[in-house]
């Protein structure tokens, strides 16, 4: 799943605007703290590109309101206040059908005794691996669902290779203007 030109055009025109926002308190200001003003204005950009209907984005939106008021506010005038605010999480149904079938089958092909020792390294090994996820995704600790967690995860993914396309785009046009 690639993110469209579209995708790679707002985000630019967002983080832009964002970037100008930020322009007249960079001037005189330390590199580690451009450094906090380009991902700031980086992640607002990402985040408003989904305009606040993923729970990665809400999160990021929350955080970023926390440390800068005004650029959220800025970049994100569009988006109506209530679609950012108090937004339930969906619900995901399992089917049933699915699930008693496969245990069906789990149970005909081993024994009792070993396929509960299979069965709990396997949830060990996927709580380790969805903690993982919850670290890194934004808002992503407060998802206990698991379906939720990966549809989420592999949104914020495309949202990433957006913002990293734009950014290699811009270095590529850097590096061919001091080559000039």
């Amino acid at each position: 799943m690639q993110p469209t030109s579209s995708m790679n055009e707002e985000f630019l025109k967002k983080w832009q605007m964002g970037l100008q926002i930020f322009r007249p308190s960079i001037d005189n200001t330390s590199v580690s703290e451009r450094k906090r003003a380009i991902k700031l204005s980086a992640d607002v950009a990402m985040a408003s590109l989904r305009k606040g209907t993923t729970c990665w984005s809400r999160a990021l939106i929350q955080k970023t309101a926390t440390e800068d008021n005004f650029l959220v506010r800025q970049m994100l005038s569009g988006i109506k206040e209530e679609t950012l605010i108090n937004k339930k999480l969906p619900k995901v149904m399992c089917h049933r059908k699915i699930v008693r079938r496969s245990k069906k089958i789990l149970m005909r092909r081993k024994s009792r005794s070993a396929m509960e020792e299979v069965a709990a390294k396997a949830k060990k090994l996927v709580k380790r691996k969805t903690q993982g996820l919850r670290n890194v995704v934004p808002g992503g600790e407060f998802m206990s669902n698991n379906v939720l967690l990966i549809q989420e995860t592999l949104d914020y993914i495309v949202s990433l290779q957006t913002q990293v396309n734009v950014m290699r785009s811009i270095v590529d046009a850097a590096e061919a203007g001091i080559e000039r």
